[in-house]
């Protein structure tokens, strides 16, 4: 059964978005991908959404988010195959430097830091980015937020 886990666009004024840069530990491989996380049994995806950003970028106070995509997904990490679920929240914050609070210790380990990234950025990258089409999503988007 897939697990079912919401995924952060946080985007601040400069339509540019918070990406988590990460190490697999096995394989090494660096990636980029948004902040989010499981789902708590309970808990909405809006305050599953303040959760993991409090958690994992230290932000509070997280705006309600809306609702921009759905995602079923079978990702590769750490030796496992996780399948998961995911539903994609468009949040705008105000610009902001993530300050971890809560990162669990294998956390502590994979992360590597945090970059605020354009569409274009995204478009242009020859650096690994989940999901791959991020700079398509948030080009379509742009109209709309």
């Amino acid at each position: 059964m897939a697990r079912l886990a919401v995924k952060l666009l946080l985007l601040d004024e400069d339509d540019r978005v918070l990406l988590i840069h990460a190490r697999d530990p096995k394989t090494h491989a660096e990636c980029w991908y948004p902040v989010g996380g499981g789902g708590d049994p309970g808990e909405t995806l809006q305050s599953a959404a303040a959760r993991e950003a409090y958690e994992e970028t230290g932000l509070r106070d997280l705006p309600p988010g809306r609702h921009v995509w759905t995602r079923d997904h079978t990702y590769e990490f750490n030796g496992e195959s996780i399948d998961v679920h995911e539903e994609w929240l468009l949040h705008r914050v105000t610009h902001f430097t993530p300050t971890p609070t809560e990162l669990s210790p294998y956390e502590t380990t994979t992360i590597l830091g945090f970059a605020w990234w354009t569409a274009q950025d995204l478009l242009e990258t020859t650096e690994t980015v989940f999901p791959p089409q991020l700079g398509h999503l948030l080009t379509e988007l742009a109209p709309r937020t």
